[in-house]
C-alpha cells in the first residue's frame, strides 16, 4: 500500500513539474509578443511623430512663402497694382490660402495611395516616390507601410 501511494506521489510530482514548465514556457511566448507589440507601437509612433514634423514644416514654409508675396513693398505695389484693388488682411489671407491648400481634387484620377502602390509594383523606390509625388519620404513610407497592414 505504501509502494502505491509512493508512486502515485511521485507520478503527481511530475506531472506538477510538467504543467509549472509548460506554463513558464507560454509565460515567456507571452513576454515575448509584448516586447514585439511595444517595439511595433513605438516604430509606428516614430514614423508618425516624423510624418507630423514633416507636414508642419511643410506648412510654415508655406505660409513663410505666402507672408512674403504679401508683404510687398509699397513703391512696388503701387507701381505693379491699380489702387482699386482691396487690401486684404494677414488672418483673411492665410484663411484663404489654407482654404485653397485644402481644396479636394474634382477629376477622378489615381489617388496619391493607389499611385503609390503601383509605382512601389514597379519597383521605384521611396525616395523617387515622394519626388514624383510631391509628398514627403515618411509619409509614403506610412502609406505603404498602413497599405501592408
Amino acid at each position: 500500500m505504501i509502494l502505491f501511494l509512493l508512486i502515485l506521489s511521485i507520478i503527481f510530482n511530475i506531472a506538477a513539474f510538467l504543467s509549472i514548465y509548460l506554463l513558464f514556457l507560454r509565460q515567456n511566448r507571452l513576454i515575448s509578443k509584448e516586447v514585439q507589440h511595444e517595439k511595433t507601437l513605438n516604430e509606428i509612433e516614430q514614423t508618425f511623430t516624423g510624418y507630423l514634423l514633416e507636414m508642419k514644416e511643410e506648412n510654415e514654409q508655406f505660409l513663410n512663402q505666402f507672408e512674403k508675396l504679401s508683404k510687398t513693398k509699397p513703391d512696388e505695389e503701387e507701381a505693379e497694382k491699380p489702387p482699386q484693388e482691396p487690401v486684404v488682411s494677414l488672418k483673411t489671407a492665410r484663411n484663404l490660402a489654407s482654404a485653397a491648400y485644402k481644396k479636394p481634387q474634382t477629376s477622378r484620377q489615381l489617388s496619391v495611395k493607389e499611385q503609390a502602390i503601383s509605382m512601389i509594383d514597379q519597383g521605384y523606390s521611396i525616395e523617387e516616390i515622394a519626388k514624383e509625388l510631391k509628398k514627403g519620404k515618411t509619409e509614403v513610407e506610412l502609406m505603404l507601410k498602413f497599405n501592408q497592414l
